[in-house]
């Protein structure tokens, strides 16, 4: 059941982390609640009042929604649980939602009853909970944690065991189908494009500025280029086919304009290589947003916080990424031009 998003959601003692537990042990899924953040943040520091506790439950909310979307960019699944709030939680949950298929699960049962247990394990939690103050300014009406994002929603009576049934409500979380903002189709003359129609990479020739980016490297049958936007993995290139004629995919290469061009496309690599001394090279070709043959050459390291994974970019819109600060993209050019100089 990897790639699913389960959301768990309800006032303060509604059950819903009892019945995230239950969920991820049966979905097969890792569970993430802001309460297991919120009380790793307070360990190091004295105990405060009430408004300390909140100001780390804020930073355990900040810090949960940022694992949770670099758990779901990666094609896992969760499942998400804490006293979510309407109006303040939406817009998170929603940024969420747009990655994986959803759903929303909210506990609920009397107020008696909820407040009842919280009395019961008063002083049995963690010390950041401050439990005494909540118990003094207690909420009765739970209608703000009956969050709704637009995603299906299940309401679980949780006042004795739960209705509907465990069997049920895991079956629902099995339901989560893809959103909409993730189902995407080919263009309709996706098959032109890909024999050249309209190619921008043709078009702009064998410029010395292409995208933004300067060229760092000018081959038989390629150009190369040092990304100007920050991506967190410096050094990143790219490595455009320029032979002549329009390129998809390698597999349309004759063998002699095979080993001209991976034989460029290494240069670069072992040029960024010498000078950024990652601990990996990646080299990607994808096209699937332009089918003109080129080549990502990505520069990982140690800090760069995807082991195991592709880097993060290369799964968003880089439009809006902050530039490289000129003095250094101007030192790292003239560095790689020195060391691909013929």
């Amino acid at each position: 059941m990897s790639g699913r998003l389960v959301i768990v959601a309800g006032a303060p003692a509604a059950g819903k982390t009892t019945l995230a537990l239950a969920l991820g042990a049966s979905l097969e899924l890792p569970v993430i609640t802001k309460d297991d953040f919120k009380e790793a943040i307070a360990t190091p520091f004295a105990t405060g009042d009430i408004a300390w506790s909140r100001q780390l439950g804020s930073a355990a909310y900040s810090a949960m929604f940022i694992v949770a979307e670099r758990i779901l960019a990666a094609g896992q699944g969760l499942v998400l649980e804490s006293n979510f709030r309407r109006g303040m939680s939406d817009a998170p949950l929603q940024a969420l939602a747009r990655l994986a298929p959803t759903v929303v699960i909210v506990c609920r049962s009397p107020d008696a009853l909820r407040h009842k247990r919280y009395e019961e394990r008063a002083g049995t939690r963690h010390r950041v909970h401050i439990e005494s103050a909540i118990l003094a300014e207690w909420v009765s009406d739970d209608s703000e944690t009956m969050i709704d994002i637009g995603s299906p929603r299940l309401i679980v009576d949780t006042t004795d065991g739960y209705s509907p049934s465990m069997d049920e409500i895991v079956a629902f979380a099995r339901s989560a189908t893809i959103p909409q903002a993730m189902k995407r189709e080919w263009p309709v003359d996706w098959s032109e494009r890909v024999r050249g129609k309209d190619c921008p990479m043709c078009a702009e020739g064998r410029l010395e500025v292409a995208h933004g980016s300067s060229r760092i490297f000018e081959g038989r049958v390629s150009d190369a280029y040092l990304v100007r936007n920050d991506v967190g993995q410096r050094g990143y290139s790219v490595v455009i086919w320029r032979g002549g004629r329009h390129v998809s995919d390698p597999t349309e290469l004759s063998k002699d304009e095979a080993s001209t061009y991976f034989d460029e496309v290494l240069r670069v690599g072992r040029a960024i290589e010498k000078h950024y001394r990652p601990i990996k090279m990646n080299f990607e070709m994808l096209g699937n947003s332009l089918p003109h043959l080129h080549t990502h050459v990505v520069p990982r390291y140690l800090d760069d916080g995807e082991p195991g994974h592709p880097p993060h970019f290369m799964r968003i819109d880089l439009q809006d990424e902050p530039k490289i600060p000129e003095q250094a993209y101007a030192r790292d050019l003239t560095a790689l031009r020195e060391l691909l100089r013929d």
